[in-house]
């Protein structure tokens, strides 16, 4: 079976994607085409190196979509002012990083630019915990776990980041082969990056003869103005009545359920529910298996994220998860008996069994 990239099906959304700069710009949609290309070229490359290399490991079969990071809603088409959404990619990433640990399956990470990368966060909050920021009067980022050696032209981890600094460059070792990484901003360069992603992923998938796994953990704005009703420069601070700037924001197209209805019909599709009210976190939960035909949600409240979550799934049962008490864990978080490692877990055994 060739590895082309797959025509999308007849569907709601193709208004929404058509190359009119109506909805969406056009340079979104080539941006999501050159993310599309990229992927296919990493494919056949390490395809043709394990021919060439006579290597007994095949590709993985199961390839799983992790999106992370918030959308930004731009407010004009030359974007000095936006709508951002709150998330710091932190879950996103510690997903992937217990993704790319193992060795039978392949990520595809959508990112929001700038937000938290993998392994890379273990040496920021490694130094974040030692109190490294209050030392030198900023926050930290990961150069603070370096130190130069005697002479200044080498450098070592500090001994208190060494153990984070090596787990964190052990995974960057293995997210050569076994991760991918496209990133997004604006809502309108996430929505056509997913679409494209999920296509070319669930082709592939099926060429392996396995199953895409699509996990969404992004923080997707619900509300934006379409391109062809922005500005083309700048608002400037005098356009506004006495009561202030008045904005019209359109809600968002759900695209949740063109996911499994459309782009990738054959994957195992789990999206987070993140409430501030935790007394209606369990409805929202299973409204959207059965609305979007999910086959699992990963429901957590604001505060709590990072303590528990429950996963619903489509068969009816649901399963509370919570972060480990062991200090080994706790922390900067890593490993399966972590959170981020429960969930990976969970979500794997469901697609497994299914």
């Amino acid at each position: 079976m060739s590895r082309d990239a797959v025509d999308a099906s007849p569907s709601t959304s193709d208004a929404f994607f058509a190359a009119d700069d109506a909805y969406v710009p056009r340079t979104a949609l080539e941006k999501a085409s050159r993310g599309q290309n990229f992927l296919l070229e990493r494919w056949n490359a390490r395809e043709k190196r394990n021919t060439d290399d006579d290597a007994s490991s095949a590709l993985a079969k199961t390839i799983v979509v992790v999106t992370s990071g918030g959308t930004t809603a731009p407010l004009e088409r030359t974007q000095v002012r936006c709508v951002d959404n709150f998330s710091s990619g932190t879950r996103g990433a510690r997903l992937v990083e217990e993704l790319v640990a193992r060795a039978d399956v392949e990520t595809v990470m959508l990112r929001r630019e700038g937000s938290c990368a993998p392994h890379e966060r273990i040496v920021i909050e490694s130094a974040t915990m030692s109190g490294e920021s209050a030392r030198v009067g900023r926050p930290s980022h990961a150069l603070d776990a370096l130190e130069l050696v005697e002479g200044g032209d080498e450098l070592r981890a500090k001994a208190a980041h060494r153990d984070a600094t090596v787990r964190a460059l052990r995974g960057v070792e293995a997210e050569r082969d076994r991760l991918t990484v496209l990133t997004f901003k604006t809502l309108y360069e996430y929505l056509a990056l997913l679409k494209a992603t999920c296509e070319t992923v669930e082709a592939e998938a099926c060429r392996r003869g396995g199953r895409a796994v699509v996990v969404l953990a992004a923080a997707v704005s619900d509300f934006y103005v379409p391109w062809r009703d922005l500005p083309e420069h700048k608002i400037q601070s005098s356009a506004h009545t006495e009561v202030g700037l008045e904005l019209t924001l359109k809600p968002v197209p759900k695209m949740l359920g063109e996911i499994k209805r459309v782009w990738c019909p054959s994957a195992f599709v789990a999206s987070f529910k993140l409430e501030t009210d935790v007394s209606i976190l369990a409805d929202k939960a299973r409204q959207s298996l059965s609305r979007y035909g999910l086959d699992a949600v990963v429901a957590n409240e604001l505060t709590t994220r990072y303590d528990h979550v429950t996963i619903y799934t489509a068969d009816g049962a649901s399963k509370t998860l919570r972060r480990s008490d062991d200090p080994a864990v706790a922390g900067v978080e890593h490993g399966a008996s972590s959170l981020d490692g429960q969930i990976v877990h969970e979500l794997l055994r469901h697609v497994q069994s299914a």
